[in-house]
């Protein structure tokens, strides 16, 4: 921290002053001081008729960290204002004391605008936290609160999440399977399994990547079961996408595709529930939706027609930002094009590598790409010995060829 220009006498005595700017500027910079005597002129602050003084001063006594400030603070948790509220949720999170955290609770739990203010403030305290929030759980359930327990790496968060996955609220649910999945725990899995009966196919699918981050080779057989008919754009692709990601994790593959052809490419499409990726997409789509798309994108960024009766540099100031953004996605949609190919060779030679889950892995993913070429190399694996890559190559075969016949009929 700089050293401080003017002395710290000057600036409490430009605190208790008529001009309003020094008065707030003053609590400022007396947080900044780190000087005991800064407590004492700061507390009657944080009355003062001026929000932005009553603001500044939570701020101030929130960098000095003094006990002292612990109730004052709590009261100005009520402040008419929402930002003196903030700063005065953000102070007790810097001061630390658990006897702020009853109060942190509640406004976190009321989903107020200071809600996430609060939950930072919670995970300041760290482990300090823990008894208070384990407490809160026990008495409600209330899922948030699970996930300030892992996110504060509670040891018994496991537990926890299983309770809260055999709970009657569905809702929390899809939460604990999440949770399940982020804390690597592989105790989970036989929990996990358990519900991959369930007739959500958005649950089983969240289910299915959760056993695929625990890297649950064991529940391949079920996975398998999963794959009921060849629809990729039904209401199960979203299960099928996932099961495909999963084998993708089991097989090892999963750096292998994206590094076939790098790039970031989101999932800007979702095709029944399934998050499609852009590559993907582009093959789904088909060569001539896709030309649709990035000729509309090429158009966008040269089309541009300034709106009339407006001054040149809004004008100016709008069309840039316009322009570039349509450049980027055109040259994102062509670099996914490309990306498609690429991958989809890459797959194609991984339905010949030695191991059972890598060919299992690769043939899922193909039928995502929509590329004809992929048709005679995953037929070869119909008369495979391995059960796993026959079943996954016969399932892979009919999507491929159901999407492909979709495409024809609408002219994709």
């Amino acid at each position: 921290m700089p050293k401080l220009d003017i002395p710290v006498e000057s600036l409490i005595q430009q605190l208790h002053g008529s001009d309003w700017t020094a008065r707030y500027d003053a609590a400022r910079l007396l947080g900044q001081s780190r000087d005991p005597r800064a407590i004492d002129a700061l507390l009657p602050d944080l009355n003062d008729p001026d929000w932005r003084v009553r603001r500044n001063t939570a701020q101030a006594l929130g960098a000095l960290r003094d006990k002292r400030a612990i109730e004052p603070l709590l009261a100005l948790l009520k402040d008419r204002t929402m930002t003196v509220r903030q700063r005065a949720v953000v102070a007790l999170g810097r001061i630390k004391d658990t006897q702020a955290l009853p109060a942190l609770l509640d406004i976190f739990l009321e989903g107020k605008r200071e809600s996430y203010d609060a939950s930072k403030a919670i995970c300041k305290f760290g482990k300090k936290a823990l008894p208070e929030l384990v407490k809160a759980f026990e008495r409600s359930g209330n899922r948030e609160i699970l996930l300030l327990l892992v996110e504060l790496k509670y040891v018994d968060s496991f537990d926890l999440i299983v309770q809260l996955l055999e709970s009657d609220e569905r809702s929390s649910h899809s939460v604990a399977i999440r949770e399940l999945g982020k804390l690597g725990d592989r105790r989970a899995i036989p929990y996990l399994m358990n519900r991959l009966n369930d007739d959500d196919p958005m649950l089983q699918s969240e289910i299915v990547e959760a056993l695929g981050k625990l890297g649950a080779t064991e529940a391949i057989p079920a996975l398998l079961g999963l794959l009921k008919d060849d629809e990729l754009l039904g209401p199960y692709a979203s299960v099928y996408h996932a099961v495909t990601n999963a084998f993708q994790i089991f097989g090892s593959i999963t750096a292998e595709i994206q590094n076939a052809f790098p790039g970031n490419y989101p999932a800007m499409f979702n095709m029944g529930g399934a998050p499609i990726n852009l590559p993907e997409a582009t093959g789904l789509l088909g060569n001539h939706q896709s030309d649709i798309l990035r000729n509309a994108l090429i158009r966008f960024q040269t089309g541009f027609a300034k709106p009339e009766n407006i001054m040149e540099p809004i004008a100016e100031a709008v069309q840039k930002p316009v322009e570039d953004m349509a450049w980027k996605f055109g040259v994102m949609f062509a670099n996914a094009s490309d990306a498609r190919q690429d991958r989809v060779t890459h797959l194609i030679e991984l339905l010949k590598s030695d191991s059972n889950l890598e060919r299992s892995a690769a043939a899922l993913s193909l039928p995502w790409y929509g590329d004809e070429r992929s048709l005679e190399p995953l037929s070869s694996l119909l008369q495979e010995q391995d059960k796993t890559v026959r079943t996954v190559a016969t399932w892979a075969v009919h999507a491929l060829q159901k999407a492909i016949s979709y495409r024809k009929q609408f002219g994709m």
